[in-house]
C-alpha cells in the first residue's frame, strides 16, 4: 500500500511542479517519467527555455545586433519598408527553426565518422548532480511544442 501511495504522491508532485513550470498539459509527461523513466520534466524544461527565445524576438535581436552598428542599420532598413507584423513573424519563424536544428544537435550527441572526436550526451539533474537519466529525443516533440506550455504575451505582435 504504502508504494502506492509514494507513486500517487509523486505523480501529484511532478503535475504541480511541471504546471509550475508553465506545463499546460502534464499528464502524458508524467505518466511517460513515471511509467518508463524518462526524464520528461527535464525534456519539458529544454523545450521550454528553446522555445522561450524563439519567442522572445526582440530580445534576441537586441542581443544579436549588440555592438554592430551595420546589423543595426539593416534592421532599420528592414522596419521602415516591411510590414511590422510580417517581419516578427519571419524572425519568429526563422528563431524557432534554428531552436529546431539546436535540439537535433543536441540529440545527435555530435555524431561524427571520426572516432576519435569527442561527443555529449544531455543529462539530467537534481539537487545532488547528474541523476543519471539522459535528456534526448529532443526533436520528437520539438516541433509540436508550442501546444505544451503557456507562453508569455508576445509583446512584438
Amino acid at each position: 500500500m504504502r508504494n502506492t501511495d509514494d507513486k500517487t504522491e509523486r505523480r501529484a508532485q511532478l503535475t504541480a511542479a511541471m504546471q509550475a513550470a508553465g506545463c499546460t498539459a502534464p499528464r502524458d509527461w508524467v505518466s511517460s517519467e513515471l511509467s518508463e523513466n524518462i526524464a520528461q520534466f527535464a525534456r519539458f524544461r529544454v523545450l521550454h527555455d528553446v522555445h522561450v527565445l524563439a519567442d522572445d524576438v526582440e530580445h534576441v535581436l537586441s542581443d544579436a545586433l549588440y555592438d554592430q552598428p551595420d546589423l543595426q542599420e539593416t534592421l532599420q532598413t528592414m522596419r521602415a519598408a516591411v510590414d511590422p507584423a510580417a517581419l516578427h513573424a519571419l524572425l519568429r519563424a526563422y528563431a524557432k527553426a534554428l531552436g529546431n536544428a539546436f535540439v537535433m544537435v543536441l540529440d545527435e550527441g555530435g555524431m561524427s565518422d571520426d572516432a576519435r572526436m569527442p561527443g555529449w550526451q544531455l543529462m539530467e539533474t537534481g539537487p545532488d548532480g547528474p541523476t543519471g537519466r539522459l535528456v534526448q529525443g529532443l526533436h520528437e516533440d520539438y516541433l509540436d511544442f508550442e501546444d505544451s506550455y503557456q507562453a508569455k504575451a508576445d509583446a512584438g505582435t
